[in-house]
């Protein structure tokens, strides 16, 4: 608790299984957890797929037409949910090609963002109705919420940010760990998702699943300068079993099934200048050194 405070935490909260260890916040205020959102995207499209709205292997043309992309109309018809999901696109941030489909593991925002509009277009609701509806009222989620960035997707639709605590997040790893279930209520009937979280979805970085990491990958590739590949796993000090949900500040979610563990971190807006501290490797180095204690 020490180390997040120096650390410029904003909340940090530990569970053991069902019973909480750790709920400090030093700043109680939801905070832009960045890319930790992706974790849960993924997960309302596995609920998605759960009620029969889509699958995951469906043509994305099927849910949003031709000529969402700047590729020839043979390769856009290749595009597939799962190429969102596995960030095995093909393509830069102006959609247009860069790589091959399918193979090539490119951290791509952009077109991440259409992943949102699939969802929110099968469902019926704004991406924060189906979020209050599968998620945030079940789990008790009740300080996340989706905001609107400056920054506009190539369709003039406005990107969308998530605003949530470690508490909220802590919830949605619960879930994780008891494999849809939450509380004594299946949310998630095909536990088999939280294994295919996980799975490589591309060689050229075995560390990425479906939008979330796993912690056993040979290397991988540092999001947007993907030319700079790092030998090993993503966390060295942690569990090998680790599934996390990263976001931007080291903002995470992290799940440990071995060690029956889940950790949310929310970090505070640095000072102008400043780069964030070091966080993640070294809380699980004194995690794991002090567990006996716990």
């Amino acid at each position: 608790m020490a180390f997040a405070r120096e650390a410029s935490s904003a909340q940090l909260v530990i569970y053991a299984g069902d019973e909480c260890l750790l709920n400090e916040a030093f700043s109680p205020a939801p905070v832009d957890v960045y890319a930790v959102q992706k974790g849960l995207v993924a997960i309302l499209t596995a609920k998605a797929q759960q009620i029969g709205l889509l699958q995951i292997s469906d043509a994305i043309i099927q849910h949003l037409g031709p000529g969402w992309t700047q590729l020839g109309p043979a390769d856009e018809a290749r595009l597939t949910i799962e190429n969102l999901l596995t960030m095995t696109t093909g393509m830069d941030d102006d959609l247009q090609p860069l790589g091959e489909i399918g193979r090539s593991w490119r951290y791509n925002n952009t077109a991440y963002q259409y992943l949102k509009k699939i969802l929110c277009l099968r469902a019926g609701h704004s991406l924060q109705a189906l979020s209050e509806l599968w998620l945030f009222e079940p789990l008790g989620m009740r300080q996340t919420t989706w905001v609107e960035r400056a920054s506009l997707m190539p369709d003039g639709t406005p990107i969308t940010g998530l605003m949530s605590t470690a508490w909220d997040l802590a919830q949605m790893g619960r879930l994780i760990l008891g494999r849809g279930s939450y509380e004594g209520n299946k949310l998630l009937v095909d536990d088999g998702v939280f294994d295919r979280l996980i799975q490589p979805g591309s060689e050229e970085n075995p560390a990425w699943g479906l939008l979330w990491w796993n912690n056993r990958g040979s290397h991988y590739p540092i999001p947007m300068q993907e030319h700079k590949v790092v030998p090993g796993s993503i966390l060295p000090n942690a569990p090998a079993d680790l599934m996390v949900a990263r976001g931007a500040m080291q903002n995470h979610l992290s799940v440990s099934p071995s060690l029956n563990l889940v950790v949310a971190r929310t970090t505070q807006a640095p000072v102008a200048g400043e780069r964030p501290a070091a966080f993640e490797n070294e809380f699980w180095r004194l995690l794991l050194t002090n567990r006996n204690q716990i």
